[in-house]
């Protein structure tokens, strides 16, 4: 007579848990991005470095530029072409954050406490635009918002609003 086989899992008998120290990927370089802090100034004073370097050799003639380009001009090269793609891509950044600031202005330019700004971003409104549009009721589902916050939430933004105006050249 034949016994039945047991059927088992492919995986082994002990159970694989979930270990956070496993997934860290942060391990993989120790050296801290070089273009985190000032990205504009970092990567346009590597393109004009590098640009001196590559362009600067081809200036001397005979035979001592021609070895001074084979020795140096390759790592203003590479410079160069890590530099410009850095350098054109914050500019587009920045740009596009100043672009932003002005067409839909933060909640940290109206004049709230800390809390009530801290509370509105946590909830997702962070420009004035979306705090003006939500109605009262809604602000007040939000959580540690009271009545009073409201209001000194709608006084700062007919504040800032009149400020604006007064910008323009209105009385």
């Amino acid at each position: 007579m034949r016994v039945p086989r047991q059927i088992t899992s492919s995986r082994s008998s002990t159970t694989t848990r979930y270990r956070p120290d496993r997934w860290d990927y942060s391990g993989w370089s120790h050296q801290p991005d070089p273009f985190a802090v000032n990205p504009i100034r970092r990567s346009a004073i590597l393109v004009v470095a590098s640009a001196l370097a590559f362009f600067g050799p081809l200036m001397l003639n005979g035979p001592d530029g021609a070895m001074t380009i084979i020795a140096g001009a390759w790592l203003g090269l590479i410079g160069l072409a890590f530099g410009i793609p850095v350098l054109v891509l914050s500019l587009g950044e920045e740009l596009y954050r100043r672009l932003m600031a002005d067409f839909r202005p933060a909640v940290d330019r109206l004049d709230l406490s800390p809390r009530i700004q801290h509370i509105l971003v946590r909830h997702g409104y962070e420009s004035i635009a979306a705090v003006e549009q939500a109605p009262d009721a809604v602000l007040l589902l939000l959580s540690n918002m009271e009545q009073r916050d409201i209001r000194d939430v709608r006084r700062a933004i007919s504040l800032w609003r009149y400020r604006a105006w007064q910008a323009q050249g209105f009385p």
